[in-house]
C-alpha cells in the first residue's frame, strides 16, 4: 500500500506553511459522506482508495483548476498530501486512471446517488428540467464522442452533453456524453428515455424544442409522464392568432395568450405574445437590415467595377481562366428611405414576431404553464456552472474513455454545492420592482457560494514534524451558515 506513513521534518519546514480552501474541502467531504460515495466507490476498483482520487478532483476543479499536472504537484508535498489524499500518493497517472472507471460505472453511480437523494429527501418533487450543451476539447487525444462540431460561434471538435436538473430543489441527478456533431433531437431520443426510468410516474419534463419531436412526446405520455415544451406553429396556430386574437387573455403585464385545449385529451396549446420579445424581435431585425443595406452597397460598387478576386479566389491554375463576372440586381426597395426601411424591417420580422407556442401534455393553469417554461433559464445556469465554476471547459482529459467519466466528475463536484444551496434557508432581501420596495425571500447565487467557499481559508503551519497547526481565516456569515448546515450532514 502507497499510504503515507511517517513524516519528514526537514522537507517540511523547507516547504514552509501551506494554505488551501478548507471551505470547498469540508463541502465535498461532508457531500460524499452523506451521500455514501466513500464506500460505494471504493468497491468499484482496488489499490488506493478510489474515492480519495474523485473527492481530489472534485476539491481541485471547485477550486478554479483542472489540469492534473498541476493537481499532482500540489500533493506532492507531505503536509497536503495527509491534508488532501488521506495520507496516500496520488500522482497525475491515477487520476487519469480514474476517469475511464467513472465511464464504465457511469449508470451504477448515479443510480447510488439518485437513491441516496430520495433517502436524504424523501419528499423530492421529480418534475425536471433537461437541456444540453457541449464542452470544447483540448488536446490530442481524441475520445469517443469528440467531433468536429458548432459551438461557441465557430466550427470546433467538441464533446456534447444532456443533463437533467429538479425543478424544484436545483439538484443535478442525470448526465450523458453525446458526439460532438450530434443534431438535438437524436440526443433527446436517446436521454429521455434513460430518465423516465427513474421518475415517479406523473412527472412532468420541461424541455426547449430541441426535445419537441412528436414520436419522442408521445413516448413521454405513452410511459406516464407530463411534458411542457416550446414547438414550432403550424397553419391551424396561425389560423388561430388571425381569427382569435379578441379572445387572448393577459398573463403578465407584457404578454397575451391565446389558449386551446384538445378536445381528445388533456394536451393544451398556448399562443404566447410579448411584447418585450417583438421589441427584440424588432432590434434584431433592424440590425438585419442594416448589415444588408451595406451589402448592396458592395453590390452596387462590384457591378461598376467587376474585380473577380471579391467574389472567387482567382489564382493561376491550368485548368480554367476567369474572364468575365456579370452582376444584375433589380432594387424593389430604396435602403435610403424611411418607409422601405420600415417595410423591409417589417419583412425580415415576419409577421409571428413577438408570438410562441408552447403545448403541455395535460391542462395547466396559463400563468403556471409560462412561469414554469420562463424557470427553464435555472438549468442554463447550472450548465453555465458545470462549464465555469466546476471549470469543466475546456475539457481537458489524456484518454480515449475519459471524457464520459469527466462530465460525471463535473455533475458530482456540482452536486456537492447544490445540495448545500438547497439546504440554506432563504432570507428576506428587498428588492426595487416596478418602481416599488418588495420584500422576496432569497438564497445565494452558486456563485456567490463558491466565492465564499474559495475565500474561507485554512494556514496550515508544521511545527515539530510531527503536528500541524490551523489558522482558519475569511470566515463569513455565510460560511458560517453553510458550517452549520454540515454539521448535520
Amino acid at each position: 500500500m502507497t499510504k503515507q506513513t511517517h513524516f519528514k521534518t526537514a522537507k517540511a519546514m523547507a516547504e514552509g506553511n501551506k494554505s488551501l480552501s478548507y471551505g470547498v474541502v469540508a463541502v465535498v467531504r461532508a457531500g460524499f459522506r452523506r451521500l455514501g460515495l466513500y464506500e460505494f466507490l471504493d468497491t468499484l476498483r482496488g489499490g488506493t482508495p478510489f474515492s480519495y482520487i474523485i473527492e481530489l478532483l472534485c476539491i481541485d476543479h471547485l477550486n478554479g483548476n483542472s489540469s492534473m499536472n498541476c493537481c499532482a504537484k500540489r500533493v506532492d508535498c507531505e503536509v497536503l498530501r495527509d491534508e488532501l489524499c488521506h495520507g496516500y500518493i496520488i500522482s497525475r497517472k491515477t487520476m487519469e486512471r480514474a476517469l475511464p472507471v467513472l465511464t464504465l460505472y457511469l449508470e451504477e453511480i448515479l443510480m447510488h446517488i439518485w437513491n441516496r437523494l430520495n433517502e436524504i429527501y424523501p419528499d423530492l418533487n421529480h418534475d425536471v428540467y433537461v437541456d444540453g450543451s457541449h464542452l470544447e476539447r483540448y488536446g490530442k487525444h481524441r475520445g469517443p464522442y469528440t467531433e468536429y462540431g458548432e459551438g461557441g460561434g465557430t466550427i470546433q471538435a467538441q464533446d456534447q452533453f444532456m443533463l437533467a436538473q429538479l425543478r424544484e430543489s436545483g439538484l443535478p441527478i442525470f448526465i450523458e456524453a453525446y458526439d460532438g456533431n450530434l443534431n438535438d433531437p437524436t440526443q433527446y431520443e436517446d436521454f429521455i428515455p434513460q430518465l423516465m426510468r427513474i421518475l415517479k410516474r406523473g412527472s412532468m419534463i420541461i424541455m426547449d424544442n430541441g426535445g419537441a419531436a412528436k414520436h419522442i412526446l408521445d413516448d413521454i405520455v405513452d410511459y406516464g409522464d407530463d411534458y411542457l415544451t416550446r414547438v414550432r406553429m403550424n397553419q391551424s396556430d396561425i389560423d388561430r392568432i388571425r381569427d382569435e386574437s379578441d379572445t387572448a387573455e393577459y398573463v403578465t403585464d407584457d404578454t397575451v395568450c391565446i389558449r386551446h385545449c384538445f378536445a381528445s385529451s388533456d394536451k393544451t396549446s398556448y399562443l404566447f405574445f410579448s411584447t418585450t420579445l417583438y421589441a427584440k424581435g424588432q432590434s434584431s431585425a433592424e440590425r438585419k437590415a442594416k448589415r444588408m443595406m451595406e451589402y448592396l452597397t458592395d453590390a452596387r460598387e462590384f457591378s461598376k467595377d467587376p474585380k473577380p478576386e471579391k467574389l472567387v479566389s482567382v489564382k493561376r491554375n491550368p485548368y480554367y481562366e476567369v474572364k468575365n463576372i456579370k452582376l444584375e440586381f433589380e432594387m424593389t426597395l430604396d435602403p435610403w428611405l424611411e418607409s422601405s426601411m420600415d417595410e423591409a424591417i417589417g419583412q425580415i420580422a415576419g409577421d409571428l414576431c413577438g408570438w410562441f407556442k408552447l403545448q403541455s401534455s395535460k391542462r395547466l393553469e396559463t400563468r403556471y404553464a409560462l412561469d414554469l417554461y420562463r424557470h427553464r433559464t435555472n438549468i442554463e445556469h447550472l450548465i453555465l456552472s458545470i462549464k465555469r465554476i466546476v471549470n469543466m471547459k475546456p475539457l481537458r482529459v489524456w484518454a480515449e474513455k475519459s471524457p464520459r467519466g469527466a462530465m460525471l466528475m463535473g455533475l458530482i463536484a456540482q452536486l456537492m454545492v447544490s445540495m448545500v444551496r438547497y439546504d440554506l434557508e432563504p432570507e428576506p432581501v428587498i428588492k426595487r420592482v416596478d418602481g416599488k420596495d418588495v420584500t422576496m425571500m432569497h438564497k445565494p447565487s452558486m456563485d456567490t457560494i463558491i466565492k465564499e467557499l474559495r475565500q474561507w481559508t485554512v494556514v496550515l503551519i508544521p511545527t515539530d514534524g510531527f503536528t500541524v497547526n490551523r489558522i482558519y481565516t475569511n470566515e463569513s456569515d455565510l460560511t458560517r451558515r453553510i458550517s452549520s448546515i454540515l454539521e448535520q450532514y
